[in-house]
């Protein structure tokens, strides 16, 4: 059973921990030591931050990040949740994220998101569902503000802004270009007074012809009328594709299948 004497604290408040932590990480998800802590001294209040969850005798057991969702102003992306092998399948993992849960609420956010490769039945035994994919800023926000991230994850409006912005002003007028010669006057001399006037321009009528008719329809093939494969969404659908725990149509960069979930705190 899980030791109730831990606490959950956010890593920028234990700066002594940040090796150890960064060693924990990496046992899962390898990466360079000196990368890996660099990443780790960006926890912040202001988001992204690091959850450490600390034993009575101050011994590291597991980490969870926190970062903001572009677009979804009252939700929060976990990503990074790990706990120490020794200690797994001991319940650390559900106070790892039942703690995680409140610090969420307490910063007055609504939502959990998360990614995971074959953990969905844990997460789903904690109250997470199946969702559609989201844009988690990460540590994106420590460099730029989120109005920034915003307008790069939608279409750039066409309403001018340039001129708004001032890209597109000057400081002083443009030159102005030498003024037009006068057009030169005609060479063929005017016509004669005794000319015959010229006779009016008459439009002859045209007899109209009916429109041919309207070709039949092709009949339809087999193929129309099968249904769309399962699992993938069709063009213009507004439904969700099909996402079982399971089965996921969702791959990561990798190719990997990867289920999306979400949790309404």
């Amino acid at each position: 059973m899980c030791d109730a004497e831990v606490t959950v604290v956010p890593l920028h408040r234990r700066p002594d921990l940040v090796g150890a932590c960064a060693d924990l990480v990496n046992s899962e998800w390898q990466r360079s030591r000196a990368a890996r802590i660099h990443s780790l001294e960006k926890s912040c209040d202001g988001f992204p931050v690091c959850l450490v969850m600390v034993s009575r005798a101050d011994q590291l057991l597991g980490h969870a990040r926190l970062s903001l969702v572009v677009g979804q102003p009252r939700s929060l992306f976990v990503e990074t949740v790990v706990v120490s092998r020794e200690l797994r399948g001991k319940g650390y993992g559900r106070r790892l994220m039942e703690a995680t849960e409140r610090y969420a609420r307490s910063r007055g956010f609504w939502r959990l998101c998360l990614t995971t490769h074959d953990k969905q039945h844990f997460y789903a035994h904690l109250g997470f569902v199946l969702s559609e994919p989201v844009q988690n800023a990460g540590s994106m926000t420590t460099f730029m503000p989120m109005e920034v991230l915003q307008r790069f994850s939608r279409p750039p409006a066409t309403s001018g802004e340039g001129d708004e912005s001032g890209l597109n002003q000057t400081s002083s007028p443009p030159p102005q270009s030498p003024p037009l010669a006068p057009p030169a006057p005609f060479l063929n001399p005017p016509l004669s007074p005794q000319a015959p006037p010229l006779a009016p321009f008459q439009l002859m009528p045209t007899p109209l012809t009916p429109p041919p008719p309207p070709l039949a329809p092709p009949p339809p093939s087999p193929a129309n009328h099968l249904p769309p494969p399962s699992g993938l969404k069709t063009l213009g659908s507004k439904d969700p594709p099909g996402q079982t725990l399971l089965e996921t149509p969702y791959r990561d960069l990798k190719g990997q299948p990867i289920y999306w979930m979400k949790k309404e705190l």
